[in-house]
């Protein structure tokens, strides 16, 4: 049987048509290695259980996200950062950041006693979770910067940070830290007590200036971050001024002295200034700020944060629009200061935690001398701040908790002839104070 021309060159060309379909449906979907391309937003089911039915929402949230962490860097990456994790992703308040929010569906809502029990199925936000964790050194190696920092001197600040914060999170590629030594300082980092206090020179109303440091304390609250109390600080300022002038000649700031007696790792200082107008019925506010970021054991600048707000709206008086204000900028600026604290906290802590020795009854100063050359060996440093009759100051600079130091100096003790009877008698916050027993 003959074909016609015609009707051999249309089937010639739909099966032509049809090769070309289908190599480039392959194209789409393959990588270039060769390997399937994952779905961008990927749909994921999850569980939580709470005594409040809000978080037991989030909770479900999570667990969604938490298994696309697993999918994304593998099971044992996954196990081996989960303490890096929890602190930058799982224990987040905001899941919603995370997830496609117009693809969840609950798939189950119980009550049980008094928990609540959901599950759901929805979407993870493949971009804003890779984000994350490039950020943080567990995908990819890449340094990611905020996306959404429109203030110039804030995003070099982000993305600088960003790169540093990192660091806090991977481990020391130089070797001069064990794995243990290691974990204790992200351990330390990721739990520092932070003081926020406001500039006292500062030009705008005090009000503001202590609404600025409620909300920066609200903050660190909301994130699971340990704070001082501004009524704290302002009492300790009040009562302890003459003890601050004896004891530093005001060779500090106050406020740093005052971070130390109450044990603040860093202490952030707040100086802003805002301004409000009446349109109409309608009242507008704006404010500029700036967080200086400081380690409260020497006083030294770990970081600077401005933020400028946008322009913030409120049907009720100016001051509530300047309060907004206030909050949108502490609340962008907030995330980065900590980042830059944490990233130079972890490189000055690779040379020992600072702690302070205090030993009474130190009248034999080479018996003294001995036990420092002794603990020397033992910790990263020792350094002799006072020495009298009475007592001896050292700054000991150690890789641990204060607990282990105290093991160490009673370790020491022991071998020196003389100090066999040396005994604790006083541990608060970095300090401790031992009598000789001489």
């Amino acid at each position: 049987m003959r074909i016609k021309r015609g009707v051999l060159f249309s089937i010639l060309l739909f099966l032509l048509l049809l090769f070309v379909s289908s190599c480039t449906t392959v194209k789409t979907s393959v990588s270039a290695a060769g390997k399937p391309i994952a779905p961008v937003n990927r749909v994921y089911q999850g569980a939580g259980k709470s005594g409040s039915l809000i978080e037991a929402i989030n909770l479900a949230k999570m667990d969604a996200v938490k298994k696309a962490v697993t999918d994304l860097i593998g099971v044992a990456n996954e196990q081996a950062n989960r303490d890096v994790l929890n602190g930058v992703l799982y224990n987040t308040k905001n899941p919603n950041a995370y997830i496609v929010e117009d693809t969840y569906k609950t798939l189950r809502k119980d009550k049980i006693g008094d928990n609540y029990i959901i599950e759901c199925e929805v979407a993870v936000n493949s971009e804003a979770l890779k984000n994350t964790l490039k950020a943080n050194g567990l995908l990819g190696g890449e340094i990611i910067t905020k996306k959404e920092q429109t203030e110039g001197a804030a995003a070099a600040s982000g993305s600088q940070t960003k790169a540093e914060a990192a660091e806090v999170l991977k481990p020391v590629q130089e070797g001069s830290l064990s794995p243990g030594e290691q974990r204790i300082i992200r351990k330390y980092v990721q739990n520092m007590t932070y003081m926020v206090y406001f500039n006292g020179s500062s030009k705008e109303d005090l009000f503001y200036m202590k609404a600025a440091v409620g909300m920066a304390n609200e903050y660190l609250a909301s994130h699971s971050m340990e704070a001082v109390d501004l009524d704290q600080i302002e009492k300790l300022k009040k009562d302890r001024q003459k003890v601050y002038e004896e004891e530093t000649g005001e060779s500090i700031s106050i406020i740093q002295w005052i971070a130390q007696k109450l044990n603040a790792d860093v202490y952030i200082e707040i100086d802003g200034i805002t301004n409000g107008e009446r349109a109409g019925k309608n009242f507008y506010g704006q404010a500029s700020i700036t967080l200086k970021v400081f380690e409260a054991s020497t006083g030294r600048l770990l970081g600077s944060v401005p933020w400028n707000s946008p322009r913030t709206f409120s049907t009720s008086s100016e001051q509530t629009a300047r309060i907004n204000a206030i909050q949108t900028s502490v609340y962008k600026a907030m995330p980065i200061a900590i980042q830059q604290a944490q990233a130079y906290m972890a490189k000055a802590l690779r040379n020992g935690i600072k702690y302070e020795l205090i030993v009474q009854n130190t009248a034999d100063t080479r018996l003294m001398s001995r036990f420092r050359r002794k603990l020397k060996k033992r910790v990263k440093d020792v350094r002799t701040v006072s020495q009298s009759a009475q007592e001896t100051r050292y700054q000991v600079y150690f890789i641990g908790s204060l607990e282990d130091l105290v093991d160490i100096i009673y370790d020491v003790a022991e071998t020196v002839p003389g100090l066999e009877n040396m005994e604790q008698v006083l541990l608060r916050g970095k300090t401790v104070t031992f009598d000789s027993g001489i």
